[in-house]
Order: C-alpha cells, then structure tokens, then sequence
C-alpha cells in the first residue's frame, strides 16, 4: 500500500518519513510533498491509501484538501497530523470522518500503532467491497445447519459435538488433535440496527474478514459461530498450530486492535470475553465459562474481559505476558499508561472467585522487582519515594490486601512520574493539550489532575510554576479564546457561542466574558 506525507516543514517531513520507513509496515511507497499542490500533482501519478497531512499549511490547508481527496476517492484514510490541538480544527476534522489525528511531536511507536490500524482497516473494508460485488455472502444452507448446531453444542443445548468438529473441518481441511484453540465471546451492546435472518451470511462474513485480518500475523485459522440473539454477537474459535504462541505481547495488542476495528468499523460498542488456551475436548467447558461470564456482568460497559482459571497463556494465575507487557511500558517510559494497566488488572482480580494471597504476593513481587529496579537505574534515592505516607516496609507487604496494594503501586509511579520529569513539563504539555481538545466541555481541575496521574493542588502549582497561570485562569482564558474566534468570523448567536466554549451556564458565560475581554460578547462582535 502507498502513503503520502503531507507537511509544509521540511523537518517533520523528514522525520515522519524517516520513521516510516524504520517501521514494520508492508508498504509499497512511501512518498513525500511539501503542500497540498504538491501532493495533487503526485496523485495524477500514484493512488495513495494514506495521507499523512498536516492541517495548518500555507495556501490550501490539510482540511479543504482532504475534502477534495475523499470526493474522489472515498475509501483512502486520513490521518491529520499536527502540532494544532484547535478545537475548531478537530471539530471540522472530525466531520470529515478523518481515520485518527496524531499531535507533533508524535513518536514513533505511536505513529507505526496508528498507520498499522489504518491499513488492516483498508484491508477489511476493501474485502467487504468485494463481498457485496462478487454475491459470495449468500452462504450454503448446510453452513447455517452447522452453525445452528454448533451453538447449541457450545451454550450447552446438546452434548452432540459431530456438528461442530464439521464446521471446523472445513476450515482446517485435514482433522488435527493437536490444534490450540483461544475461545472469545464477543457481546454486542448495540449496533446500528438488528440484523435480520436474511443478512446472517453477510454478517458472518463481514466478522470473519475481520478476525482473519487481525490474526493474520499468526497465522491462524478461525471459526465464526453467530448466536440467535438478534444483535449480532458470536463465539469465534482461534485455531493455534504447532504449539503455544511465541509473542504474546502482539496476541495481547491485537485483542485491543479487534475491540477497537468492531467500535470504529461496524460502529458496534461490544465486551469480549476471552478464555485460555485449550483442546477440543476442553471448548464445552471453557465456553460455558464465557458465557457465565456474560450472565453474571452486571457492568455492561464496552471493554476487554479475560476470562478462565488459569492465565491466558498458562502457567498459573499470574500470566507472564502480563508482567511482559508492563516491562515493555515501563521501558517506554510511559508510566502513567503502566499504572492505569496495573490497576485495572487488580481491579478485575479482586473479583476473580481464585483471588488468594499467594497469588498476589508473587503479581506484587514482579512488579516491585520492575519499579524497584527503574529506581536504581535512574539512581533514585529510595528515601526520595518513601515516606511517612507510604514507607518501605508498608509498600514491600501491601499485597496483603488488594485495595492497599493498589493504592501503593499508584503512589509509587505517580512518585516515579515526578522525579523523571522534576520540572513537570510533560504533564503541563498532556494538561494544555486536554484542555483545548476538550474546550466545548465543562473541565474540571479534578478531572485534570485524575487524567495526569497528580493530586489536584500539586498539578495546579506546577501548573502556575510553568505557566504564570492558576489551571482555572488558564482554562477560562482558552474558553473565551474559542468565543473571540467564533464570534469573528461565523453569525452564530451568542449563546450557541456560548455552548461551544464549554459553557453550560450562559450568564457565567456572559459574565467571564466581560471580566476576562472587557466588554459584552456583542460590544466585541460589532468591533471585530
């Protein structure tokens, strides 16, 4: 697939297209322009999938030439990269129904993790093209009759097993007992509408070409069993041959990769519940764990739940590739994503019905031995993280109680987040960067300092040290920035002004206005 680089600074051009280029993508051209003229003149002689394009340029901006692009060829990807967190330039974005915006500086992890989504995405959607083109989702008959069956065999219906060891025949061709099957339960929540009896092939097929595109990197073969309920769930099967799954940080990835292409591509919010590794012989028992699962969530929110006695991978409780994958964001020094990890790990153990003590103590193990060893390689004094409100002594035997354990882990790294960044300006940058992509809404400073990982008066100093701002100073002033640009250049009526800039109260809006402009927001309309 080809990619175009679109950005008037030679400099991000360069480094995007230097990191591109290092990345493991499988793309065929990666190409570069220096403004939207540019880049027409080489769509006359290459097609373009991708178009990396900055917003703000000199003459044609990214936003009217991306207008121009997707009236031509819809089905290319856009993905807006900037230093601009506008809140007007995200909005009209965002109604162009742009793939993703990445803010300079990006880095390369993120741009690769973003690219990758957009060409599975390209892929999946071209193969549902030629579904509809070619008529192949009108399915034999004899696979709805397997399929039907094989449900019933999987909820417990029936103990007859023949109907599914056919359907799984056709896809393996020859029978083999050493496969390694990954069970997943995908709950739809809602979608679009109810799919109806005479759209099942075209459903089934559609979810198949999304599960073998994200499973491609493993080579799989993949079973789809649709259940009757109306709303479009199913129980896939992931074929694993020739043993256990060697990278299991990327099996882990592309899980997150499949909750969000059901999101973003079939507009579906959905909970998949998946269990571990297990023979044939082992489905029955290890589906109707999924599906008790299911019965038992009183939490319908749209997530990722694993499910089972054993770790994924095996080898107890605690899976290693677990531990593996909080390595690998620590050693990415992304702290605060580790913690949110960790959390919601603990948060899922503590209801786990195998939750013990010694579990626990082996999970707190591992992870003090990453952080306590981050410590000594960044040569941090242990008295600079413990103290009287947590001690050594009280953070080493918190695995005792999960709550505690929980509150200690989150008091380190947010230590850990202080000292790697003294003077805070990677959270000044993450604060301002939320506050103007989220202007139009009612920001709270405890909102702020809870997104950022810090106590709201510490974030609020630091904020002030860096900025000569108090956060709700700065918060305002942003608001009626927003206000000022809006009520120059559209005729919108004040109070929809008003709404925009995150004011649901429209006498404080017109209040906030008068203190922080000057004068009404019509006296600044008449004179602007």
């Amino acid at each position: 697939m080809n990619i175009l680089i679109i950005d008037d600074e030679p400099l991000i051009l360069n480094t995007v297209y230097g990191q591109l280029k290092r990345a493991e993508l499988k793309l065929d051209l990666v190409d570069m322009a220096g403004s939207a003229q540019e880049a027409r003149r080489k769509l006359e002689r290459n097609y373009y999938h991708i178009f990396l394009c900055d917003i703000v340029m000199p003459g044609e901006d990214g936003i009217a030439f991306a207008r121009w692009v997707l009236s031509r060829y819809p089905h290319c990807k856009f993905i807006f990269l900037t230093a601009h967190a506008d809140f007007e330039y995200m909005k009209e974005a965002i109604s162009l129904q742009s793939f993703d915006y990445i803010l300079q500086p990006a880095g390369r992890e993120e741009l690769e993790h973003v690219v990758r989504r957009a060409l599975m995405q390209i892929s999946i959607e071209q193969k549902n093209r030629e579904l509809m083109d070619t008529g192949s989702f009108f399915v034999d008959r004899e696979i709805d009759i397997l399929d039907g069956n094989a449900m019933r065999y999987l909820t417990g219906l029936t103990g007859d097993a023949s109907f599914l060891r056919r359907l799984i025949r056709m896809k393996l061709g020859d029978w083999d007992e050493e496969v390694l099957y990954l069970p997943f339960l995908v709950h739809v929540l809602n979608m679009n509408s109810s799919w109806k009896e005479e759209d099942r092939g075209l459903l089934r097929s559609t979810y198949y070409n999304i599960i073998d595109e994200i499973m491609l990197p493993f080579q799989t073969r993949n079973v789809v069993v649709l259940r009757n309920e109306g709303v479009g769930s199913f129980i896939a099967l992931i074929m694993f041959g020739g043993g256990s799954v060697r990278n299991q940080d990327r099996l882990l990835e592309q899980i997150e990769n499949m909750h969000v292409f059901f999101q973003k591509l079939m507009k579906m919010e959905t909970i998949i519940y998946y269990g571990d590794f297990c023979g044939f012989e082992q489905l029955y028992d290890m589906c109707g764990r999924l599906l008790a699962e299911q019965k038992n969530n009183v939490r319908n929110v749209s997530r990722i739940q694993r499910v089972g006695e054993s770790g994924i991978f095996g080898g107890g409780s605690m899976p290693e590739a677990r531990l593996a994958s909080w390595k690998t964001l620590l050693n990415q020094d992304r702290l605060m994503d580790l913690k949110s990890s960790i959390v919601r790990y603990l948060d899922y153990y503590s209801n786990s019905s195998d939750a013990n003590r010694d579990t626990l103590m082996k999970l707190h193990q591992g992870i003090s031995e990453m952080l306590l060893g981050r410590m000594a390689s960044m040569d941090i004094n242990s008295a600079d993280v413990f103290d009287e409100k947590l001690t050594y002594y009280d953070f080493m035997y918190c695995w005792r109680e999960i709550n505690e354990m929980k509150t200690a882990i989150e008091y380190v790294i947010n230590r850990l987040c202080d000292l790697s960044d003294p003077d805070g300006q990677d959270v000044i940058q993450r604060t301002i960067r939320y506050i103007r992509q989220n202007i139009d809404s009612d920001i709270l400073v405890s909102e702020l300092a809870e997104r950022v990982g810090m106590n709201p008066e510490y974030l609020t100093r630091i904020f002030k040290k860096s900025t000569g701002y108090s956060l709700k100073k700065y918060i305002d002033n942003e608001k009626m920035e927003v206000a000022k640009v809006l009520l120059s250049t559209t005729n919108l009526p004040v109070t929809i002004v008003s709404e925009r800039a995150g004011y649901a109260n429209y006498s404080n809006f017109m209040r906030g206005f008068k203190q922080i402009v000057g004068c009404t927001p019509s006296e600044f309309r008449e004179n602007n």
